[in-house]
């Protein structure tokens, strides 16, 4: 849903919340993008700035982890699923949940099989009596 951002009436600028790729790159990241593309870089995660990211990560979480960079927010998403579930498992979430109404069976394809259970409860959240009986 777009929302006026709080500006004079004669200079209203919409705001889309819709997704995170419906507007242009902020000016602050194409310039990222484009010193990022300067001189080569092995590829596959053992570029300098994946290992920039995991040393950040690694200072943040305070433990022994590894950064993945990808391109979308549905990738990261099915991706992170993925990894924890098997291609027979289960992924139980609401029937309203981002997953389930939004990453158009990434989770699925990603996972190599598992399922999205959906379940109801109110204010979007799972109800623990749903959940248990499934």
């Amino acid at each position: 849903m777009s929302q006026p951002v709080s500006q004079p009436l004669s200079q209203k600028v919409l705001v889309d919340f819709a997704s995170d790729n419906v507007t242009g790159a902020a000016p602050e990241v194409m310039a990222a993008l484009v010193a990022a593309n300067d001189g080569t870089q092995v590829s596959y995660g053992d570029d300098e700035i994946t290992a920039r990211l995991t040393a950040r990560f690694r200072e943040i979480f305070e433990c022994d982890c590894q950064a993945f960079p990808v391109a979308t927010g549905t990738a990261a998403n099915a991706l992170a699923l993925a990894v924890l579930t098997p291609p027979y498992g289960a992924l139980y979430c609401h029937r309203l949940s981002h997953i389930n109404g939004d990453e158009c069976g990434a989770p699925e394809f990603y996972s190599g099989g598992a399922k999205l259970v959906t379940l109801d409860g109110p204010g979007a959240k799972i109800d623990p009596a749903a959940l248990a009986a499934v």
